[in-house]
């Protein structure tokens, strides 16, 4: 069996609000959901051929969905990999709004890791309905329900990234923040999308306010990936910079597979999942063929770069919404390799030059200490 893959169900495209940035235009946002019977053939399928598998309910808005069909899904999950097995996990990634004591008691007892995408006090920059969201947050909170956020910056927030993610720091609630890409509807709203310059001091502003606060309780995603990359061996940081081909699946309403959930374009739509009768057979299809192709030209270009070794050329679907699929020097190229040169940079000064570890967080204070221990291990 293969060890490993990561799928993305998109169990309906509807959604309650409409964010200035989704990826999904509204004539995308139509009713309609998954059926059971596609989700049964889809959990036979890989418990067939995968030794473990995520799972993460996207959208669209997937709390459209009533916990009922999450209770059936589960179960369904249950009979094929075991119940209470290792071999399977589920996150959902909500807006917040559906979110009530129902929901929040099923991903209790089902173990269901629950992702916000939220903006904190700039929510309503790119979304709607902000107080309804920040009272469910705060019923998360008081029930102690683990929890993060996903936190998209714009051009109005990118120079703000500091003091939000103080915002969540005093909250206690972990935060990983990305830069609007256009695609979807912020294709027709470019201006929402961040300067790179202006994304990447407030980014690193960001950093350096969570690198020397001592007292946070929450690692800033994905700088703390990148400096655990910057301080071990190159490895896979986060999806957008790794080779991620063949180790992810996005799963639309209809039953459509694609190779990833930012909205992929009808050129990249691999095949029906009734198409097939291994899950492996989807990544033999001109779809998914033409998604490669385009991404062994953009790595090819890719390779004399100083830090190709730590991002594997970006993501295919960012480089496709920019600048094109074969082509690198994109907007997110150029964050990623500017915003990992300098977290690489304070890393190795602060091994270099025995700093005392104490001025900085735990979460660098462990990787540090991980990295002196045994510097030929990556961490």
């Amino acid at each position: 069996m293969k060890p490993f893959i990561s799928v993305i169900i998109k169990p309906t495209l509807a959604c309650n609000i409409g964010c200035r940035h989704c990826y999904h235009p509204p004539e995308e946002r139509t009713g309609g959901s998954i059926s059971l019977e596609t989700l049964d053939r889809l959990f036979r399928l890989l418990s067939e051929e995968y030794e473990s598998t995520w799972f993460i309910w996207h959208g669209g808005e997937p709390l459209m969905l009533s916990p009922q069909f999450y209770r059936d899904a589960i179960a369904m999950q249950e009979r094929y990999f075991g119940k209470g097995s290792h071999r399977v996990g589920n996150t959902i990634q909500t807006n917040g709004i559906r979110l009530n004591k129902r929901f929040m008691d099923l991903c209790r007892e089902k173990k269901i890791n629950v992702g916000v995408s939220y903006e904190g006090p700039r929510n309503d920059v790119l979304r709607e309905r902000t107080s309804e969201v920040e009272n469910n947050l705060d019923m998360l909170i008081k029930r102690e329900h683990v929890f993060s956020v996903g936190l998209t910056v714009s051009s109005d927030t990118a120079s703000e990234q500091a003091s939000l993610y103080e915002h969540f720091r005093d909250r206690h609630i972990a935060v990983s923040f990305s830069p609007v890409i256009p695609a979807g509807c912020a294709a027709s709203c470019p201006g929402l999308v961040p300067d790179v310059d202006e994304y990447v001091r407030g980014s690193i502003d960001a950093f350096d306010l969570w690198l020397t606060d001592t007292d946070t309780e929450i690692p800033l995603m994905p700088h703390y990936l990148y400096l655990l990359n910057a301080l071990g061996e190159p490895s896979e940081s986060d999806c957008a910079h790794s080779s991620c081909l063949t180790k992810w699946l996005c799963v639309y309403p209809d039953g459509s597979l694609y190779p990833c959930a930012k909205g992929c374009i009808p050129e990249f739509r691999m095949c029906g999942l009734e198409d097939v009768e291994h899950i492996s057979d989807t990544f033999l299809t001109d779809g998914f063929r033409r998604m490669l192709a385009g991404t062994i030209a953009r790595r090819e270009k890719c390779r004399s770069c100083d830090i190709f070794d730590h991002c594997g050329g970006g993501c295919s679907m960012d480089a496709c919404y920019e600048e094109g699929l074969e082509n690198n020097g994109n907007p997110s190229c150029r964050i990623y390799k500017e915003l990992f040169t300098q977290i690489k940079d304070r890393a190795d000064r602060i091994v270099s030059e025995k700093r005392n570890l104490s001025e900085y967080n735990k979460f660098v204070r462990d990787a540090v200490t991980g990295r002196l221990i045994d510097p030929t291990m990556p961490l």
